[in-house]
């Protein structure tokens, strides 16, 4: 049975079209994951299934009664409401059970028939499994590092990150026929996007995620849309299977594009070749007349599209720009024990753990954002750091060229533009508001920033969130060649295997 349905479906965002007729159906049980570039309009789509947008054409339906989930939607905007009030809500009805069930036990004592209603809500409090609530609530709590010291805290005063958890959490815990989830492993370390694979794999309803985590793709998805070239495909099958039909898709489509141009081509020589003439005009008006309605194809999206992430570096201000000793990190107790290391000129690691240990807390410590609870850590002097921030705040009213601008008002409009250009961010995309790209574009347009600044010193927090695979290996090679020293975090081993020199395990 089919759950939600896209039927010709059009769209576009100022004059730049997003989609073609676009028409799929999302159908019972299924587990179906969109892949795409970054900025193709993967999100759009949920957005428009969920009616936060509209389509300029077509149509789009549910089920009758079909229930359904989305990752951004959820979170409340009751500033007083804490994260357990959060969670509980999804129980509401079985919560104010229980408080009427004590009450009427407490009137009992002097009154028959107030316990046997108190026991006849029991019995429906058992019926419904209330009882296990509290550990199905603690499971998937654990299963994505939602920590329970951050129960009894206001939903508004917890950071991007642990917001996300909160926000996926409520969705697994109400347990709707349908999840729509955008890049839902972004703020998960390795063990928690292990444990969501499994939770979504036995999953029992269907759902529609977004991500650009290939190997997390290959464990959860048994259907897979392609949005490319403006059409959504569909493969049956699991990641596995499409990549392999993807390659005959790809070969099949640039034959039939090759084949249109030439029919094009043909067409084009013959009406301007009998247009003018009195005995051959009507042929040639008919043959122009059935081009102008020709559904034309897109060029094929390159795949040697050329992405130039790059850090500027300055110079070597000597062996070992940074010593750590004995260092403790956190607020008013100390995360982890002491922590001891230089890092030599050149030398790339990776800092690595469970979400929440401290990595973040310790580069904003190295940083000076957040004072040490003791020991010390070094720089050498004049040193230079440029860092990459996972939850940058940024003015989203701005377009890229705008935000470069803002930030660097003695550069030339060519000279922004092509900033913008190496990355990804190119014509009209560098004028839209960042509000109205995609997570990726966002992104790209704050690597293309860094790309204006000299440094001799990377700190990358999670860089590779929202990116797409053509644009992590243009960032692998960026930070490959750099000749300074780099501290990253990422919860991606595929990505930094053979980058970085060593890690360092929280």
């Amino acid at each position: 049975m089919s759950l939600l349905e896209f039927k010709d479906v059009r769209f576009s965002y100022q004059e730049k079209e997003l989609y073609r007729n676009l028409s799929f159906k999302l159908n019972e049980g299924e587990h179906a994951v969109i892949v795409g570039k970054n900025g193709v309009g993967k999100t759009t789509i949920l957005k428009l299934a969920i009616g936060e947008l509209l389509p300029d054409q077509g149509t789009i339906s549910w089920e009758n009664k079909v229930s359904y989930s989305y990752l951004n939607q959820q979170l409340v905007n009751d500033e007083k409401i804490t994260c357990r009030e959060y969670f509980h809500g999804v129980y509401e009805e079985l919560f104010q059970k229980e408080k009427r069930m004590l009450e009427l036990y407490q009137q009992g004592e002097n009154d028959h028939k107030a316990l046997e209603k108190a026991a006849l809500l029991q019995e429906q409090l058992l019926e419904s499994g209330f009882y296990a609530l509290q550990e199905k609530i603690g499971t998937i709590l654990q299963g994505i590092g939602f920590r329970d010291d951050l129960l009894d805290r206001r939903i508004m005063s917890l950071s991007g990150g642990q917001r996300e958890k909160a926000m996926l959490a409520k969705m697994l815990l109400e347990e709707k026929d349908v999840l729509l989830l955008d890049e839902p492993t972004n703020f998960l370390d390795q063990a928690q996007v292990n444990w969501l694979e499994n939770y979504l794999s036995d999953y029992p309803g269907a759902f529609l995620l977004i991500s650009h985590d290939v190997g997390f793709l290959k464990k959860v998805a048994n259907v897979v849309f392609l949005l490319e070239n403006k059409i959504l495909s569909r493969y049956k099958g699991d990641y596995d299977h499409f990549l392999t039909q993807k390659t005959l898709d790809d070969e099949h489509y640039q034959k039939e594009y090759e084949a249109q141009q030439r029919y094009i081509k043909k067409e084009e020589l013959f009406i301007a070749k009998h247009i003018v003439r009195a005995t051959s005009s009507r042929a040639a008006k008919s043959h122009r007349a059935r081009l102008a309605h020709l559904e034309r194809l897109e060029a094929p999206a390159p795949d040697h599209e050329r992405l130039f992430f790059n850090f500027p570096f300055g110079h070597d201000v000597g062996e070992k720009p940074l010593r750590v000793e004995e260092l403790l990190i956190g607020y008013t107790r100390p995360l982890l024990d002491p922590l001891s290391f230089e890092l030599k000129k050149g030398e790339k690691i990776a800092i690595v753990g469970k979400n929440g240990i401290g990595k973040t807390t310790f580069l904003k410590t190295l940083l000076g954002i957040i004072k040490p609870l003791g020991g010390s850590y070094t720089f050498l002097p004049g040193l230079r750091i440029a860092y990459y921030e996972q939850e940058q705040k940024i003015d989203l009213s701005l377009s890229p060229f705008d935000f470069l601008r803002q930030k660097h008002p003695e550069l030339t409009n060519t000279d922004l533009r092509n900033a913008l250009g190496n990355v990804g961010i190119r014509k009209e995309m560098a004028l839209r508001p960042l509000s109205a790209l995609s997570g990726g574009e966002q992104s790209k347009t704050r690597f293309a920033l860094m790309s204006l600044e000299k440094s001799d010193f990377l700190i990358l927090d999670e860089p590779t969130n929202h990116l797409d695979q053509k644009s992590k290996e243009a960032l692998f090679m960026a930070i490959e060649r750099y000749p300074g020293s780099v501290i990253l975090v990422s919860h991606e081993k595929d990505f930094y295997d053979g980058l970085t020199d060593y890690e360092i395990d929280f």
